[in-house]
């Protein structure tokens, strides 16, 4: 109450400290840079990974090109060696060699053997090297690969396939890419295209509706405040910081957008209610600070303890996603407790009249359900719980590349197109060492190995130096040619110590390179003299996803007892904490077997909806009972302190649903699948937590209605004091 006080008698100064601290904050947007890079990916502390990266040098004659870079192309073509298709292709070359970002260019047309001084296409197009590279299995089209610079960007690779798409359309074909650099690049349009139109088109939309259901538009303007502020405030600054707008991390103004107005609407909805007393808006603000304040403190705790325990993940943005929104939920926290009790006692105006009143007619369904035994309610949600966990026990972690994109969609038929007639677009690598080089023996067991892992499932076929020395080039050569550097791939390194084996698979996904990790490794054992170990981006980004996978699952689960913790502290009950995370749990078991339903696998993204989902969950439960506690201190039996909570609490957890839930809806319409996913999952969980704090919890609590234990050391506000009084 002194604080409260405090900050309403010095309320013009408090409004400027704050809009001068969030003005200081903004201008670090002037230093945040979008730039969608995924390098921090195959970043990693453990020694394993960083030695599968250690091949891959900036320059020199031991220098490995990394497959990231690769970006392929094809198109049908009816006689791909005729004069005609290589005239097309060198066309194909000379625009692409008008572009910088292109450092090499393979086409049946340049290609060459190596060891040979001139390669017909003929020849190329039968060689063991290049089969299905530059023409396909059945020869009804023609392919290559481009080899980007280092330092692409992914404006230059759009105007390039822009040139190239619009060269090869004058032969009247039509182009067909495929390749990490193309995929990331796209994701990147889809991503980048999701928040320009989606975010002020959820944020409008938002706002239309907490207009309509907050019965005071200046208040409800006042609530919406605190979204901009800690918006700009956290992205600012990320700027400061030097941290650029990544994947992982441009999900954050989402996270901040439907995370920050939470405790915003309680406020506005408890002022409503204090003020009502005596029509005394300054004093209604301080009752507002005085009651709220520790459930506040409580919700954004428990959301910022949960987003920093990602601070302790391997993959440095996924501790940048977490680290920020754990700073964006402390400056909506303190945005709210400074800004709102200080603006709201200006607020002395009537309310206003609503149409109608969709948060008041739930909240009045919800009241009539409770008329029910609450055994009834109880016992559904633990079968709801019991089928949910059962469900989600089989719940399987697995992605690919390409699990973000609609399988209809232009990029995925491209692909498909380039996969049924050449390779797999995952190249995997494998290092093959030995201490004397490659004599007889070793190329022999060499052969035999190549052999084995072309017989694996999704292995598209290998490239190595046993396709060199099946197209006659002679062993003598082999070292001479790779310490010029003149073979391909970077076939043999380290002074003809070291092979590379580049097998071309296609996006299997985690759980497929899991099974070929083993069957690689397996095979690797029968060698002698010789060791060959897994390397390279794919295997880095693999071992990443599944990192990162577990990282946000042990979040999730940690931030479930850290939570659980905080909960048991705030309402100094054991049994009322345990109600508490229950009534979060259910809908959350819940939407984990709708997901085992309908395909849906455990991935990066679908947990960090669950700690989105988790997170506001806790929040609207910690409110209700927070305020049941109140109405228990205040005299009132076990039936009517629930009725009470409902009719008071009730409204702003409603609303506070609805506007997320709607702002959610509007991005199901993506053409990114990954963001259509993330909003399905939030709004199914918004929905169940809605059902489950309207219906679950007061069950529960009606049932804690005879535990007297609950009602001594609570801190009565005074308004509800003032009932005790009457």
């Amino acid at each position: 109450m002194t604080i409260g006080a405090a900050l309403v008698r010095r309320r013009g100064t408090v409004l400027l400290a704050v809009l001068a601290c969030a003005a200081v904050f903004s201008w670090g947007l002037n230093y945040l840079s979008v730039g969608f890079k995924v390098d921090g990916f195959f970043r990693s502390s453990d020694p394993e990974l960083q030695q599968a990266m250690q091949h891959y040098g900036d320059s020199g004659v031991d220098s490995y090109e990394p497959p990231d870079r690769l970006v392929l192309f094809a198109w049908s073509e009816e006689d791909p060696v005729s004069v005609a298709a290589i005239e097309r292709l060198r066309a194909f070359e000379a625009v692409c060699d008008e572009h910088e970002v292109a450092l090499s260019i393979t086409t049946l047309a340049n290609a060459r053997l190596p060891g040979r001084l001139r390669s017909d296409p003929v020849a190329v197009a039968k060689s063991a090297t290049f089969r299905q590279l530059l023409v396909s299995r059945d020869g009804d089209a023609v392919g290559g690969f481009i080899m980007m610079r280092r330092s692409w960007h992914h404006e230059e690779l759009r105007l390039l396939c822009d040139a190239l798409r619009g060269e090869v359309a004058k032969h009247g074909r039509e182009l067909n890419l495929c390749g990490l650099p193309y995929h990331t690049m796209i994701s990147r349009q889809l991503v980048k295209r999701d928040m320009a139109m989606f975010l002020p088109i959820g944020t409008t939309v938002a706002a239309v509706l907490l207009f309509w259901l907050v019965p005071h538009w200046l208040l409800a303007l006042l609530a919406l405040t605190i979204v901009p502020l800690t918006l700009v405030s956290t992205l600012g600054v990320m700027g400061y910081c030097g941290v650029e707008i990544t994947m992982l991390t441009s999900t954050l103004p989402t996270l901040l957008l439907c995370m920050s107005v939470a405790d915003g609407l309680h406020m506005v909805g408890r002022f409503l209610e204090e003020r009502e007393r005596d029509g005394d808006a300054r004093a209604a603000a301080t009752r507002t600070f005085a009651a709220l304040f520790v459930p506040c403190l409580l919700t954004s705790l428990t959301t910022i303890v949960g987003f920093a325990s990602l601070l302790r993940a391997d993959l440095i943005d996924l501790g940048y996603l977490g680290g920020f929104a754990a700073v964006g939920m402390g400056f909506a926290f303190l945005y709210t407790m400074l800004l709102l009790p200080a603006a709201m006692s200006y607020v002395g105006s009537r309310k206003g009249n609503r149409l109608a009143d969709p948060a008041g007619l739930i909240v009045r369904v919800a009241q009539r359900l409770q008329r029910a035994r609450p055994s009834l309610w109880i016992t559904l949600a633990t079968l709801v719980a019991i089928v949910g966990g059962y469900n989600a026990c089989q719940l399987e972690t697995d992605h690919r590349i390409t699990a973000d994109l609609w399988p209809d969609s232009e990029v995925m038929q491209q692909l498909r197109f380039y996969e049924d007639r050449f390779v797999g677009i995952v190249p995997a690598e494998i290092l093959v060492e030995t201490e004397n080089g490659f004599g007889k023996s070793e190329r022999a067991q060499m052969a035999q190995f190549v052999a084995e892992l072309e017989r694996l499932p999704g292995v598209t076929r290998t490239l190595s130096i046993v396709d060199l020395l099946a197209d006659g080039l002679p062993p003598m050569m082999l070292g001479a040619l790779g310490s010029a550097n003149l073979l391909p791939a970077g076939m043999l390194g380290d002074g003809g110590k070291r092979a590379r084996i580049l097998l071309f698979r296609g996006d299997h996904g985690t759980r497929a390179w899991q099974q070929f990790a083993a069957a690689v490794r397996q095979h690797s054992e029968k060698l002698q003299g010789m060791t060959a170990r897994l390397a390279g981006l794919q295997m880095v980004g693999t071992a990443q996803v599944l990192s990162m996978t577990d990282d946000l699952r042990n979040s999730f689960l940690g931030s479930v007892f850290v939570i659980f913790s905080l909960v048991w502290l705030q309402c100094r009950r054991f049994r009322l904490a345990v109600v508490a995370m229950y009534s979060c749990l259910v809908p959350m078991l819940a939407v984990l077997g709708i997901m085992v339903w309908v395909g849906i696998t455990l991935r990066p993204l679908t947990v960090i909806s669950f700690c989105i989902a988790l997170g506001l969950m806790i929040d609207d439960t910690i409110h209700l009972a927070a305020r049941w506690r109140e109405e228990r201190a205040a005299g009132e039996s076990g039936d009517e302190a629930v009725q009470r909570t409902l009719a008071t609490a009730g409204r702003p957890v409603v609303i506070t649903t609805l506007v997320l839930l709607v702002g959610f809806v509007t991005i199901l319409g993506s053409g990114f699948r990954g963001t259509h996913t993330f909003g399905l999952l939030v709004d199914l969980s918004l929905l169940g937590a809605l059902l489950s704090a309207l219906v679950l919890l007061p069950a529960m609590l009606r049932v804690l209605r005879r535990d007297q234990a609950l009602l001594p050391h609570t801190e009565v506000p005074a308004s509800a004091q003032d009932r005790i009084d009457v």
